[in-house]
Parts: structure tokens; sequence; C-alpha cells
């Protein structure tokens, strides 16, 4: 239907056709607006992930209002203004990759989650918004990529496939990352970031055969309005207190990863060792105090190998994309280690330490529901033998 109705556009009258395409511009921009106004109010701008999608936003404005005044602009009626249509599409071209390469850079930290970007192995990237910008900005003398004749009408230059070469670039290096982290992220959000990338990608080539307007930003603008959806979502998975997926979470993740097959997976429960006792002796702020100071530690450590939940109280566990038990439990020394560590710097009087249960997936289980209550079975088995020994030491 999209199709048909670019199609008919192009037949219809110029007048009838700027219209539309002002309108639904500029019903997009609101849109986004919006959606801008409630990101700003309501997200953890901390957080790098809602950094770059607010980033995302603003740029995909941007580039929305620079395409309503180039449609505005593009008509002999206008030849006063030449020299503003020029600016505008100058812009407009210089901005159009960073928009997908915000896109890009969003799609990476819902993916990483806190993983920072190391500047000096990325530098690269910026390569193709720098060949980009210097084509846009010598097509106001020479027009490289487009070219505004003196009757004040657009026209594509002979260099123009280079912004959507770099346009699609980051989209690619989108659906890169998302192919190579697909069983990390469950369904629905491999869905919803898939579409930031596909669907400007897919409406994109469209725009460039039939030469219209009403696709590749509009298109991105729904993108970015699901992916909205889904951080709203998102939020209602995470537990307050700790920063950590909450049992929402941890029952989305189960039901989705119920619906994969060969499964490479192993799952941790954790359980704090005598919670109860410093809940009692200093107080129930000082155990919030203790949850978030173990969430801090356990996310840090498991970064991009696993995936840790608090579950309820001082239960924990932790989905992990490997079957190599030896390999996971070096992460729970590293753990034991960095909490040692905190209670010496931190000079706390109790100590900080949990126990454990470890179990890897295979056939001989009837479903992960049950994979699940093994592995809490072995950490209740592992923290009662830590009180027998209490009891003898």
């Amino acid at each position: 239907m999209v199709f048909l109705f670019a199609i008919w556009l192009e037949k219809g009258g110029n007048a009838r056709t700027k219209m539309i395409e002002v309108q639904v511009n500029v019903f997009m921009v609101i849109l986004l607006l919006s959606i801008a106004v409630h990101a700003y109010l309501n997200f953890n701008r901390r957080e790098r992930a809602q950094q770059s999608f607010f980033g995302l936003l603003l740029l995909a404005i941007l580039v929305l209002v620079l395409e309503i005044l180039s449609v505005l602009l593009n008509s002999p009626a206008h030849q006063n203004l030449l020299m503003l249509h020029k600016i505008v599409n100058t812009a407009g071209f210089a901005i159009a990759p960073m928009v997908s390469a915000a896109a890009a850079l969003f799609v990476y930290h819902r993916i990483k989650r806190h993983a920072m970007i190391r500047p000096g192995k990325t530098y690269w990237l910026l390569a193709p918004l720098l060949v980009n910008a210097v084509f846009a900005l010598g097509s106001y003398h020479y027009n490289w990529i487009f070219h505004i004749t003196s009757e004040n009408l657009y026209v594509r230059g002979p260099l123009f496939f280079v912004s959507p070469m770099s346009v699609f670039f980051f989209y690619g290096l989108a659906l890169w990352i998302l192919h190579v982290n697909r069983r990390k992220i469950v369904t629905a959000e491999l869905f919803s970031l898939t579409l930031l990338a596909v669907m400007p990608l897919l409406l994109s080539l469209f725009q460039l055969y039939y030469f219209v307007y009403l696709t590749i930003w509009n298109s991105l603008a729904i993108a970015i309005t699901i992916n909205y959806m889904f951080l709203l979502h998102s939020q209602t998975r995470i537990d307050p207190l700790t920063g950590l997926g909450n049992r929402l979470a941890h029952d989305e993740y189960l039901a989705s990863m119920s619906r994969k097959s060969q499964l490479v997976l192993s799952v941790v429960n954790i359980d704090l060792d005598n919670f109860k006792n410093i809940n009692n002796a200093y107080g129930h702020h000082e155990g919030d105090r203790v949850l978030r100071a173990f969430a801090q530690e356990l996310k840090a450590v498991f970064e991009g190998f696993g995936e840790p939940i608090r579950v309820g109280g001082d239960e924990f566990i932790v989905w992990v994309h490997t079957n190599d038990r030896t390999l996971i439990e070096g992460y729970l020394k590293t753990l034991t280690a960095k909490l040692n560590a905190g209670k010496s710097k931190r000079r706390l009087p109790y100590p900080v330490s949990f126990s454990y249960g470890i179990t890897v997936f295979n056939d001989g289980y009837k479903d992960l529901q049950e994979f699940i209550q093994h592995s809490d079975r072995l950490m209740y088995e592992a923290k009662h033998r830590k009180r027998l020994r209490s009891l003898w030491a």
C-alpha cells in the first residue's frame, strides 16, 4: 500500500504532493517532539542506551525539519530564497548519515548495556561521516551530491550515491551487531531493534528508485516510536533498588529462551549469606546498601557475558550463554575477590559473601523450569553446607 500510495503521489499534481509530504513530516515532527519531552522527563539520562536514544530522537527531528524546509523551498516561486534552499540541503545531506550512526550506537548500547566504546578502536567509523560531510559541503558550490538549479529546483548530483551509501553503512552495521548478538537478547527487543535499521533501509531504496520523499525519514520516525514503546516496557522490567532486571524480566527471558532450539546456556542461582543477620543488626537501610553494592559488582563481573537478574529479596540469577562451567566459576571467583576488596575499602564490620549453584543446560532436562530448579537446589545445598561448617568451626 505504501508503494502504491507513493506512486499515486508522483502521478498527482505537484501542489498536492507537496502538501501531503509536508503534512506527514509535520505530524512526525510533532510525534517525535512529544516523545522527546516525555523521554527527557522520565528516562534515566545517565544510562548510555537512553542517552543514545535521545540523541537519535533529536537528529531525526532535525532532519525531518530540514526535509520540510527543502520541500517548501523547492519551487521557482521562491527563487529569492535560492541560497537558503542550498543551505538546507547541504545541512540535510551532511546530517543524514549521523542519524543512521546514532541508530547503530543505540542498538549497540541496548545490547551491551553498560559497555564503554573504546575510541581507539572505533575512530575508523567516523570516515563515512567525514567523507559525506566533505561532499555535502562541497555540493553548495560544486553540485556534487545535489544541485539547485537557477529555477530553484532540486536535482541529484553526479556523486549523489555518497550520501545514501554512508547511511546504508551504519544501518548495515546495526544489523551486523544484532546478528552477532541475536542469542543474547529477547525476541521482542531483537524485533524492535531490527525494525530501526530495516524499515529505513528498505524504504530508502524505494525512495531512491521512485524519487519520492514520504519514505525514509517517516519510516525511521515510526521505528523510533516502536522502540520507544519497547523502552517504556523495559523500564517495568528493571528492579528500582539494584538496577538489575526484575522478576518480570526473568519470566520474559525464560519464555524467550523456551522458544529457541539448540540452546548453549547455563544458569547461576545466587543467594547472599547471612543477609537476614545484616538487616537485623544494622537495619534495612544497610541491607539495601549491601544489595546495591552486590548488584553493582555482579553487573560489572558478568558484563557482556551474562544477564544478571534480581528475582527477589537477596536472591539473584544470572543467565549465561556458555556451557563452560570452569569459565563461570572463574567469574564467580572474581566476584568474590571484588566483594572482599570492597569490604576492606568500605571498612564494613561484616563480610559480604554468597552461595551459588551452577547448572549447564543439556537434553537431560525436561524443560527450562526444571533446569532452573536444579540450579536453585544446588545453591541451597551449598548454603546448607556453609551453615554446617560454621557450626563446627
